[in-house]
């Protein structure tokens, strides 16, 4: 079988796993894919280089339709490299280089290029309309041309094969980064690629309780709150549903009882289907629950109520319908589910921490990486509140 890959390549103590899980994850914000996934290994025979092969989770023989995703998300103007940068900088490992490939051995694509903070350089061969095209890009240039091969009149297949890869061996993607890393890519990536060490899910923000606690941090510094500040003990049961670790985390965490923000109202919501004004539920309101009508239906599901939605302020649209509505937290502590009347729940679009996350960056002064982060979470939202 033909192989095809995309694959990241960087030095390991400058790209930690977060900043590939979370950059991957912005650059597909507003992708469909089914099951994204990364792969990293070392590689070997290079010492301190490590690879990260994207998959889009297509099922296995999807040919010419993942090289053509693979072409057009790493084209992308915010591609993979790019997000994995940004936000390996965020993480304070600003400075770092990545390099990317993007192969295939069924047609002819070997696209290499080098992404920094400066800008990036991108050498490549592929078949075109015309035959096989070579070019080299960067921020000032654009250089395209076709590639001439020299062939002997009755030439064999084989020497057709062999003159054709003189004439693109110097084009290659992967030439380009053999020179620039100085070991031999191609070969290091194929032996990396059915050896992978590790799988990292795509995510924008990691699950699990402490990553709630950080989210709520950052929340509260955007606010200039103060962290457990009229924090009840711990939250109750409702109708029998316990709340899930991630949400005992978050009540630890927040604060609950800021002076300048009594009515602590976040206003103007529009992430998936949470639209309107939102206000996370008091420890009386949550042990209300146990006698609000119709509630029995979301508790059958194990659904833990964790905040009031309603109306947006400006009126009219789709917020306005949001009406009287509760957000609630499945068992799993990461997916949010929106209730009305306490019987019809559906997907709100973005979980937990991605909830947490847009609230801190709705509130703050935003960098680019910024902007391009709280673009994704609302995208994803979307997709997911759609059913996608």
């Amino acid at each position: 079988m033909a192989t095809t890959f995309a694959a990241l390549i960087f030095r390991t103590a400058e790209i930690p796993d977060r900043a590939l899980s979370q950059g991957f994850a912005v650059a597909l914000g507003g992708w469909d894919v089914a099951s994204p996934r990364l792969f990293v290994a070392q590689l070997p025979g290079a010492p301190g280089l490590s690879a990260a092969f994207y998959s889009s989770g297509a099922p296995a023989g999807g040919g010419d339709d993942e090289l053509d995703h693979l072409v057009e998300l790493f084209e992308d103007e915010l591609s993979p490299p790019v997000a994995v940068l940004d936000a390996a900088a965020e993480l304070g490992h600003a400075g770092a280089t990545v390099f990317a490939l993007v192969f295939s051995e069924d047609v002819v694509h070997d696209d290499g290029w080098r992404f920094e903070a400066s800008g990036f350089v991108r050498h490549f061969v592929r078949e075109g309309e015309e035959g096989i095209e070579a070019g080299v890009e960067a921020p000032d240039r654009s250089d395209i041309v076709e590639v001439d091969v020299d062939l002997p009149e009755g030439a064999t297949a084989a020497e057709e094969r062999d003159a054709t890869e003189r004439a693109i061996r110097p084009h290659r993607g992967s030439t380009f980064l053999a020179a620039e890393l100085g070991i031999p890519v191609l070969g290091a990536l194929m032996g990396a690629l059915f050896a992978p060490e590790r799988r990292l899910e795509v995510r924008l923000i990691e699950p699990g309780p402490g990553s709630i606690a950080d989210e709520v941090a950052r929340l509260n510094r955007v606010l200039r709150r103060e962290g457990g500040r009229g924090a009840p003990a711990s939250p109750p049961p409702v109708r029998g549903v316990a709340p899930p670790a991630t949400y005992a985390a978050f009540v630890r965490a927040y604060d609950w009882a800021d002076p300048a923000d009594p009515e602590d109202l976040y206003r103007e919501l529009a992430i998936g289907a949470v639209e309107g004004t939102l206000r996370f539920l008091r420890e009386d309101e949550l042990r209300g629950h146990d006698r609000e009508p119709g509630w029995e239906a979301a508790a059958a599901r194990q659904l833990y109520p964790i905040a009031r939605l309603s109306g947006s302020a400006l009126g009219g649209g789709a917020a306005a319908l949001a009406g009287r509505a509760i957000v609630a937290l499945g068992t799993d502590g990461e997916r949010l589910w929106v209730v009305r009347g306490g019987t019809s729940a559906t997907p709100a679009g973005p979980t937990f921490g991605e909830l947490l996350r847009y609230l801190s960056l709705g509130w703050s002064r935003r960098s680019d990486a910024e902007e391009d982060l709280i673009g994704a979470l609302m995208l994803r939202a979307r997709l997911r509140s759609l059913g996608g």
